[in-house]
């Protein structure tokens, strides 16, 4: 059975940190995670930890870390203003990078296997390159080291112009999403940021206002070295987030690439679960 650990901000120990202001004290955050599989602190084998992307969770991984956690223990977590993580005025990946990195201190975990997707993936890239010692394999799941074109206004326009007060049922709140957003599949995506309010009302688990504020910062390129860690890119060949400049990216900065192209799009994970399933499994042997 997975445990479930309760998000928090520990003011015990602060972290410096350089920002363009003078240096200041920063709470240590430690993300929600959900511990599938063995306990990684009795557990001979270097656990893997599984971060999701843009308005997800770690409730995606579920199904997947359940199967990897077969072999070795699986942590997936919320990232920042995501899930039941904290929410935070900040969004960008140096905030991420330090999450991951007080999480990790949190389980008294020295050395990891990290799977990123999107969002989560370029978050690992740059945790990599910052920290490689508490790095053993990396999976980088539809995603490169470059910049993208803010492309995700028009699913933020509507979820944030949706007046979640006046729906009852989830079904109802679908069907005013339809109306904006046509693709199903990306409906049921978002519709599982949706959740009770302690008044019962529906609210979205991830927080809008902030991560819209952020787009240009999740989606720009920011410096980094040379990665000379064991790395898979996996990636869908119907998606646009890898094929071409962002392969040659991949290769550039990982000297130990490996490559696994699916047919799939963004949400390879989703559309070939078991493909996805057999091609981590095969690369963390």
């Amino acid at each position: 059975m997975p445990s479930f650990q309760t998000p928090c901000i520990s003011a015990s120990k602060t972290r410096w940190v350089n920002t363009r202001k003078p240096c200041v004290p920063r709470p240590n955050m430690v993300l929600f995670h959900r511990i599938l599989g063995p306990d990684p602190s009795a557990s001979p084998e270097v656990p893997l930890v599984i971060l999701h992307g843009l308005l997800g969770s770690c409730d995606n991984w579920q199904t997947l870390g359940t199967r990897w956690a077969e072999h070795r223990p699986v942590i997936a977590m919320d990232q920042r203003n995501h899930g039941r993580s904290p929410h935070h005025p900040s969004h960008g990946y140096p905030d991420m990078v330090v999450d991951l990195l007080d999480t990790l201190d949190h389980l008294g975990l020295e050395r990891v296997h990290l799977l990123g997707h999107s969002m989560g993936g370029k978050t690992i890239i740059h945790f990599a390159d910052r920290h490689p010692t508490r790095c053993g394999q990396l999976i980088i799941a539809d995603m490169a080291p470059v910049a993208y074109p803010p492309h995700h206004t028009p699913l933020f326009d509507a979820l944030s112009d949706l007046d979640l007060s006046g729906f009852e049922r989830r079904g109802e709140v679908d069907a005013a999403l339809a109306d904006r957003i046509s693709d199903p599949g990306v409906r049921q995506f978002l519709l599982k940021g949706l959740y009770r309010t302690p008044s019962k009302q529906f609210g979205w688990r991830y927080n809008l206002p902030v991560l819209r504020r952020h787009l240009a910062d999740m989606t720009a390129f920011l410096p980094l070295g040379t990665i000379d860690l064991p790395t898979l890119a996996i990636y869908g060949t119907r998606s646009d987030y890898v094929v071409g400049r962002g392969l040659e990216a991949l290769r550039t900065h990982f000297p130990a690439l490996q490559e696994a192209s699916l047919d799939a799009g963004h949400w390879l994970h989703a559309e070939q679960p078991d493909t996805f399933h057999d091609a981590v499994n095969a690369f963390l042997g």
